[in-house]
């Protein structure tokens, strides 16, 4: 009887882990580069099982009416860092991550942990994004190692024998990815001397052994020559963007040939001095950070000569790029002053709209592209077998971009997430 008693609990607990959703009614947005048009998605599990009109669905399926409203896949995040403070228990956990929820990203790559940190931070049970959890590695003295947490945490190697032996050591942490430190120069100011970088043949051993674990390489790379090393090294993703220089055809056949992305954090390198945001922008924050933003368009200082400079070459690459036919996705180096959580991915994609893509195109780079930089081909999409990593909007944010931010309900895996503070 006993036993009975829990098969049966365990069938009841199966089921209605397998609840099936279905959202009615939607102009979905499939995130595949055609247009919306109404849909039905069924979700089961963690996937998504059918997409269409009038379709059958089993017994005791959830219905959402989702009339007027557009259906789009989970917002990346492909760089952000996290207080250690969020990794002390679920509810900081939730905390931390929740203003991404409500923002519709639903995955994130986390760089401010250790391979040491990785089995605590999974075993937490919490609403979050999906999290991406990055091992870091650096040189000694380089940036990424500035306090005494960061330079506990990243790993730090001066040749390929030193590289192979740490990653020997990170791997057994089962790291979801490595973000590599590889670039120190401090953007040509006299007041902070450039830092160390890796240099070819150390970033390649990295690459080598990240390859042969089955995942992706990132490097903190700011300039033209960075870039071009990181190329040849056979780096995935480049994360900041060259500021020191205009992206030349040398650069663009490395990335071609390496099938390098380019994630450009211009959330980060935005002068904060004429920031103006919008009130649907404005609306994410908290009261504190509106006072922030206030206080400090009120001092009306002007811009740096260098950063101004800086932020017009960062500007015009993504140009050369998106021509180029580059890979453009969505990272924003959130942790950053001004660069506030689920706010900075939303900002990030505004400016791609600013600089040529269409409202259609930003949302593809934060969705498909950037799950495609990842690796992820059953994410960032829409389809039949795909990861059911969804946020219904209102509005038509593929046509107008403003309505990304009327984030209404998330779900992450399959499962609908709280948006509540």
């Amino acid at each position: 009887m006993a036993a009975a008693a829990l098969a049966g609990a365990g069938t009841a607990q199966a089921q209605t882990q397998e609840r099936a959703t279905l959202i009615h009614g939607a102009r979905v947005f499939d995130g595949t580069g055609g247009k919306a048009k109404l849909s039905d998605v069924l979700i089961e599990g963690d996937r998504i099982v059918r997409v269409g009109r009038k379709l059958r669905v089993p017994e005791g399926t959830e219905v959402i009416d989702a009339t007027g409203l557009t259906l789009i896949p989970g917002l990346h995040d492909l760089h952000i860092h996290t207080r250690r403070e969020a990794f002390t228990d679920a509810a900081s956990l939730h905390r931390f991550y929740a203003p991404y929820l409500r923002a519709g990203v639903t995955s994130i790559n986390e760089f401010s942990v250790s391979g040491e940190m990785m089995a605590g931070i999974r075993a937490l049970r919490a609403d979050t994004p999906r999290l991406t959890l990055a091992v870091r590695l650096g040189v000694p003295d380089g940036h990424g190692t500035e306090s005494q947490f960061t330079n506990a945490i990243t790993l730090q190697v001066t040749s390929p024998e030193e590289a192979h032996a740490a990653m020997a050591r990170a791997l057994p942490y089962k790291p979801d990815m490595v973000k590599v430190f590889a670039d120190g120069w401090r953007y040509g100011d006299p007041a902070r001397p450039d830092k160390p970088s890796i240099d070819e043949p150390t970033l390649a051993a990295i690459v080598a052994d990240a390859h042969k674990a089955g995942i992706k390489v990132m490097t903190h790379t700011v300039t033209l020559e960075g870039a071009k090393i990181a190329a040849r090294a056979g780096v995935d993703s480049l994360a900041h963007g060259v500021g020191d220089a205009l992206v030349d055809n040398e650069l663009i056949g490395l990335m071609k040939k390496h099938h390098m992305a380019y994630v450009a954090t211009l959330a980060t390198y935005e002068p904060l001095e004429a920031r103006v945001l919008a009130p649907e922008e404005l609306a994410l924050l908290t009261p504190e950070q509106q006072a922030r933003e206030t206080a400090r368009l009120a001092k009306g200082e002007a811009i740096a000569p260098y950063d101004s400079k800086r932020w017009e070459i960062m500007r015009e690459n993504i140009r050369r790029l998106q021509v180029a036919r580059i890979r453009i996705g969505v990272g924003t180096d959130t942790g950053i002053e001004g660069v506030y959580p689920g706010f900075g991915a939303l900002r990030e994609m505004r400016i791609l709209t600013e600089l040529g893509f269409t409202p259609a195109e930003a949302i593809e780079a934060g969705t498909k592209v950037s799950a495609e930089i990842m690796g992820r081909k059953d994410e960032g999409v829409i389809r039949k077998g795909a990861r059911a990593d969804l946020v219904l909007v209102a509005g038509a944010p593929d046509v107008t971009f403003r309505d990304l931010y009327a984030v209404k309900r998330v779900w992450v895996g399959g499962r609908e997430v709280s948006l509540a503070d």
